[in-house]
């Protein structure tokens, strides 16, 4: 018995495979061929990223705030370098002997002073030559202390 489709029955038919979802079911990832990438829906662009400011300089405000320190006078730039970080440059020279001397106790105090006053997130206090001297916030000395490193 050789019954004929109805013409209608193959139209729908071929409209609804043209039907098929767009998405993948749930739990499966799209294909996506090999060697491209896929951006992320949720990335911002970069014009609509907040503007960050870039070295403030915090050299007058922090001088004024420790103007009766004897140290007050090494300062030679407090700067905020990004949110929440402060690098202090100074002109501090440490011989390079024990711990616990008096460029380290000088360069201690105007981390701890920084730290009062600013209350950020990380400080450095450079000596003359550039290099770290005392460290606040960094993974490799003590949290919540100024350090000598």
């Amino acid at each position: 018995m050789n019954k004929a489709i109805p013409a209608t029955a193959v139209a729908t038919a071929l409209l609804l495979t043209g039907c098929a979802a767009s998405t993948p079911p749930a739990g499966t990832a799209p294909a996506t061929p090999a060697g491209t990438t896929t951006a992320s829906q949720t990335a911002a662009a970069p014009e609509s990223l907040p503007s960050v400011p870039v070295d403030v300089d915090m050299t007058a405000d922090f001088t004024t705030a420790n103007a009766g320190a004897a140290w007050v006078g090494k300062i030679k730039s407090a700067t905020a370098t990004e949110p929440g970080r402060i690098t202090i440059e100074t002109s501090i020279v440490d011989p390079r002997g024990a711990d616990g001397g008096e460029p380290a106790r000088t360069a201690l105090a105007i981390c701890e002073s920084a730290v009062a006053i600013f209350g950020p997130s990380h400080v450095a206090v450079m000596e003359d030559d550039g290099t770290h001297f005392v460290l606040f916030g960094h993974p490799s000395v003590p949290a919540g202390a100024c350090t000598e490193v």
